[in-house]
């Protein structure tokens, strides 16, 4: 509906019979429009999100055990996020769940690496991984890389 207002607006505008005083109007009017057609749409989009994230964890509430096969997407400093395969659903590895070695994480190259046996997780690789917990609240899936 917003779009349709500056359309409209903006048709008027480049008429050419609009006197220059109401064009002055009709411009800021088109600043006001616009922002808050942007500040709407940002607002949606992230309730958007959030229903999202919320149905996927619902989604994953009765797979919990599961074993499941995905693509690590992003790495930070804290684990990895990996996306499941059959389900397209996103979960996270934590660090602290990766008992096998001591992994540091190498910013510049968006990688985990362990210390000692030098295993390396990085966006692209395939891993197998059990869903080990949901938490609602945060609309998160746990998963535990095997």
């Amino acid at each position: 509906y917003p779009d349709l207002i500056l359309h409209r607006i903006i048709k008027k505008y480049l008429k050419r019979k609009c006197p220059p005083k109401e064009k002055k109007g009709l411009l800021s009017h088109i600043a006001e429009v616009s922002e808050q057609s942007t500040q709407m749409e940002i607002q949606a989009m992230a309730i958007e999100r959030e229903v999202t994230d919320l149905r996927r964890a619902q989604f994953m509430m009765d797979k919990i055990g599961q074993t499941f096969h995905g693509i690590i997407v992003g790495v930070t400093g804290f684990g990895f996020f990996v996306e499941l395969e059959e389900v397209f659903v996103e979960g996270l590895v934590k660090i602290s769940s990766i008992m096998d070695d001591y992994y540091l994480f190498i910013e510049p190259e968006h990688r985990l690496i362990g210390q000692k046996r030098h295993r390396c997780f990085q966006i692209g690789d395939q891993v197998k991984v059990r869903v080990s917990g949901v938490d609602m609240g945060r609309k998160q899936i746990d998963l535990v890389v095997l």
